[in-house]
This record gives C-alpha cells, sequence and structure tokens, in this order.
C-alpha cells in the first residue's frame, strides 16, 4: 500500500462524512478556544499581520493553527483511515473505519417509520408532555399553597 491511501475507499461514505464533518467542527471549536485562551501573547514580529483577515500574528494564533492541523490529520487518519505507517495509528484508523462501515450498515438495515407513523407517534409524545407538564405544574401549585399555609414559605 501506498503512502496515505485511503482503507476501504467508497465504503461507509456517508458515516464517514458526517463523522468527519462533526470532529472538524470540534477541532475548530477547540482551536477557537485556544486562541481566545491566548489572545493575549505578544506579537511574533512586530506589528505582523496576516493578510486578508487583518489579526496580529500572535503566538496565540499560531498555537491554534498548529493545534487546528494537528487535530485535522488525526481525523483524517481516523475517519478515512489513511495509511501512514505508524502501525499504532493504522490499527486504530482501520478500527475506526471498520466500525463506521458496520454503522452505516446497520442504518440502513432499519426500518424506518413511515410519515404517517412518525406524525402519529410524535403526537402521542407532544401530548403526553403537554399533560405530564400540567400536572407536575398542579402538583407544584398544590405543595405550595401547602407550604405557604404551614409557613414554611
Amino acid at each position: 500500500m501506498s503512502f496515505f491511501s485511503v482503507y476501504r475507499k467508497g465504503v461507509g461514505l456517508y458515516s464517514r462524512i458526517t463523522v468527519g464533518i462533526a470532529l472538524g467542527i470540534l477541532a475548530l471549536f477547540a482551536s477557537l478556544s485556544l486562541y481566545n485562551a491566548l489572545v493575549d501573547l505578544p506579537n511574533i514580529a512586530g506589528a505582523a499581520k496576516v493578510p486578508l483577515v487583518d489579526i496580529g500574528l500572535t503566538w496565540g494564533l499560531v498555537c491554534s493553527i498548529v493545534l487546528f492541523l494537528f487535530l485535522g490529520f488525526f481525523i483524517c487518519i481516523f475517519v478515512a483511515g489513511l495509511e501512514t505507517k505508524i502501525r499504532p495509528l493504522d490499527s486504530g484508523g482501520k478500527k475506526t473505519v471498520e466500525f463506521l462501515i458496520e454503522t452505516q450498515g446497520e442504518l440502513q438495515k432499519v426500518s424506518w417509520p413511515t410519515k404517517y407513523e412518525l406524525v402519529g407517534s410524535t403526537a402521542v409524545v407532544l401530548v403526553s408532555v403537554i399533560v405530564i407538564g400540567v400536572f407536575v405544574l398542579g402538583v407544584d401549585w398544590f405543595v405550595s399553597i401547602i407550604m405557604e399555609y404551614i409557613g414554611v414559605l
């Protein structure tokens, strides 16, 4: 196998894409949080700015970009199953890819409800939540009346 080849290419595509996007968003949030934590660090080269976005080139920005690239690399390894010639990473990536492929296969086997069944089930859940909410509101009101009567509230 060549370096950085995709393991089982084209299989489990939807689950891989979904997980990759979700993990990419998490990596972006982690990088943004790191940048916000390190925003007060000094500039690297005086008043240097990043072109197009006009942000000062600080050590916090560099650290957050490095973190994003690092996390993106590992997301690619574990979601696409990239072959890196590093045995622990390759075996972990293959296990993750197999899990995602099996997950997509199981989701395709599920018997999804029809629109009529879905609307009926949703209506039952909503009515149940409203009834339980009204019941809890009534019990709370009754208990607060009793507590006020005996002088606790």
